[in-house]
Parts: structure tokens; sequence; C-alpha cells
């Protein structure tokens, strides 16, 4: 029996996913258990970072801190390996994750229960959070890669919080050659392209070169983030499809509401 077209509404479209490699497969699976035909260029690289001496201090130090901030999945994987070295996670430091996806991420690695943001998933959505409005005298570890905003940690500071971090994971502009995906761009073949962070976004279009620049412009790509698709718009991209955060149904969702 085929399936009908209500349950595979991406059929004929053509979707890249540029996330670091080994991450877009959850997302290309479930796109094409829906129709997509999906390619996949890592429009940035993931790996882990040498510690500077004050991250090992703090995670040596790990039971003194009584919030770990978490902003990315990534910052889960990469911290809690590191962290690993130092002894067994602390049972009285309070997890806290930018987004639903990073939360499940450490639910998953029994660190529950963890502290979210209720409305927008990200540093201002999480400084809403009633709990960590007088952090007077407390401290909070921030686990995050090399670099990065400062607003989370002014934010908390603000709130009377003693805040550290730890950069655990660098992130660094693709390797890999686009090779045949240039030749989808000239041709149109391409339905949207999906970027979940404006570093990506940039990488993506310095790889594809000046002389594909005018058609990625044209091929509509899917963000998570308001500031992200800001981003896209000031970069020249002309159709911005914003999806309400970067799990799997919020961005297969706001696809076909698009193509719709």
């Amino acid at each position: 029996m085929s399936s009908s077209p209500d349950s595979r509404p991406l059929v004929g479209r053509h979707i890249l996913i540029c996330r670091p490699e080994g991450q877009d497969r959850p997302l290309a699976q479930h796109l094409q258990s829906l129709g997509g035909q999906t390619y996949s260029y890592a429009g940035i690289r993931i790996s882990a970072c040498a510690h500077s001496p004050e991250t090992r201090y703090h995670l040596q130090h790990l039971a003194q801190y009584q919030w770990a901030v978490f902003v990315s999945r990534n910052a889960v994987e990469f911290g809690l390996r590191a962290s690993e070295h130092f002894g067994t996670w602390p049972s009285q430091v309070r997890c806290v994750a930018i987004g639903k996806a990073t939360a499940l991420k450490l639910e998953q690695a029994g660190c529950g229960p963890v502290l979210r943001p209720q409305g927008s998933e990200d540093s201002e959505g999480l400084l809403q959070a009633q709990a960590l409005q007088d952090l007077e005298g407390q401290r909070v570890l921030i686990f995050r890669g090399q670099g990065g905003r400062e607003a989370l940690a002014e934010g908390l500071r603000a709130a009377g919080a003693i805040v550290d971090y730890a950069e655990v994971y660098q992130r660094q502009a693709p390797s890999e050659d686009p090779g045949e995906l240039r030749s989808m761009v000239h041709s149109h073949q391409l339905s949207a392209i999906c970027a979940m962070s404006s570093e990506t976004l940039h990488n993506v279009l310095e790889a594809f070169g000046l002389e594909c620049l005018s058609g990625l412009c044209s091929i509509p790509w899917l963000v998570p983030h308001p500031k992200i698709a800001a981003v896209a718009r000031q970069a020249g991209i002309q159709q911005v499809i914003e999806s309400p955060g970067s799990e799997l149904e919020a961005v297969s969702g706001a696809l076909i509401n698009f193509f719709r």
C-alpha cells in the first residue's frame, strides 16, 4: 500500500543540510521519511579543544558551583566528556540548558532535572527564568565553545552570580570542497538549505565562492532563530524560513508549511 501525499509532504524537495559531520544524520533521516531528498555539507567543524589552565581548574573544582549552564548540545557532549576526567558529576550542581534539544541531551546523560527557557530558546529567554533572578554570591560555570557571546554571562552577573567559563570545544570553517553541490546551486536543483547558526551560514557562502553567491541567495534558507534570520537577510538571502527551534519536528514543520 503506497503512502498518502500527506504522509510524505516533502516529496520532490531537495534539501541541503549544513550541519557538522555526523550531526546531520538524524535530520536527514527525518526529512527522508517525509519524502525529501537530502544532501549534506559540513558547514562547520566541531571538535574538542585543548583545555586552558582556567578551564582545567574550573572542572577540577566543579563541586564549588551551584549552576552549570550548557549553551548547546556540543557543550553537553564535550563538557561532560571533559568533566569525567576529574571525577563524577557533583549531584548538587544544577544543570541549565539554553534550549529543548540541549536539555534533552543532558537528561539522557542523567543530569536532570534541567532548567531551560520557557519562552525564546536563547540567552535572553534563559535569563528570564525565575530561578535565575537572584543569584547573589552563587557560582555559575558556563560550558561553551571557544569565544562566543557575552550576553549570558553579563546577565547572570547582573543577577549577582560569580561566572566562569569552561571552553570545551572549537568551531572551525569547513575544509571539504562543495564539489558537485555547486552545480546543483547553478542549476537551481536545491529547494532549501538548512543552517543552524550564523557562523555556518557565513562558512557555506564563503566555501561555495562568489560564483555561487547569487544562486545561494535565491534559494530559501531555513534557520532556527530570528537573530540568524536577520544575519541571513543581511547576507542577501531573499527567502528565509524561521523554524521555532532546531528539533527535527520544528525544522520539518517549518519546511512543510513553507512549501505549502
